[in-house]
């Protein structure tokens, strides 16, 4: 799997969490979350893998499931092959166009 589909996971299973959850507590779970992973991340970092700039640590996934009490990264997404992630996949002529 490359790293462009482990970002495009990360990001996408980020958000499909924060979609749960009020639109007002986003910067408590955002503040809880930073000050948990430690002095490497910072509040832009966060927003990053919100938008699938960078992929998330596993380190940092572990603390993101733990604040939100619930699975939010699912191992299987992660499997190697992309049928199976239900990540679909691009012909080289789409992969232009996007």
């Amino acid at each position: 799997m490359t790293a462009s589909q482990i970002r495009e996971i990360d990001a996408r299973c980020l958000n499909d969490y924060l979609a749960t959850i009020q639109a007002s507590d986003h910067r408590f779970f955002v503040r809880k979350v930073v000050n948990a992973c430690g002095e490497g991340v910072k509040q832009k970092t966060f927003y990053n893998w919100k938008a699938g700039c960078c992929c998330i640590p596993d380190f940092c996934k572990k603390i993101i499931e733990r604040i939100a009490g619930c699975t939010v990264f699912p191992p299987e997404l992660y499997d190697m092959n992309p049928a199976a992630a239900g990540v679909p996949r691009q012909s080289a002529s789409q992969r232009k166009d996007s």
